[in-house]
């Protein structure tokens, strides 16, 4: 049997998001250079749900991050919207981070000291609007556990 999926055309006149031309990354590791991206070009557009695949060392992450305004590429252009990120400086990238770009990460980057509360305190502090801390945890179901602490810490209550 087999399962076709219809797909919905995109509007005649929608315009792409992202724009990335010809975007490479080389990283210098010592005398050797590492090709992470090579000539990558990509258009992402509003209401598109996108994954990445790939195997490890492929490059998505480093795509991910210049997207992010994480990381510059070596060459090419990024756009968002009516932005040239590959024309930004470092204070302009943390602008563009703050008001338009959400990262949840591979790995949990918390600090193991601070309670979930605390932990998304931090990040709330920097938006312009934030949300409260508890309305965040709550918004993804982890309102019960905003007084824990990471599991690993050695100050972590033995409840959570």
């Amino acid at each position: 049997m087999k399962l076709e999926v219809p797909i919905a055309p995109l509007p005649q006149k929608c315009e792409a998001v992202f724009e990335a031309r010809g975007i490479t990354k080389v990283y210098q590791m010592g005398e050797v250079q590492v090709h992470a991206l090579r000539g990558v070009d990509l258009d992402l557009f509003q209401g598109e749900f996108v994954v990445l695949l790939g195997p490890s060392g492929s490059g998505k992450s480093t795509l991910l991050n210049i997207l992010g305004g994480l990381d510059v590429p070596t060459s090419g252009t990024v756009r968002y919207r009516d932005h040239d990120l590959t024309k930004y400086d470092d204070a302009a990238l943390t602008h563009y981070r703050r008001e338009h770009v959400g990262f949840v990460f591979q790995f949990y980057n918390l600090i193991p000291s601070l309670t979930a509360r605390e932990n998304v305190a931090l990040v709330t502090e920097i938006s312009r609007h934030p949300l409260t801390p508890e309305g965040a945890l709550e918004l993804v179901s982890l309102g019960g556990r905003m007084d824990h602490f990471h599991r690993k810490c050695p100050a972590a209550n033995s409840s959570a």
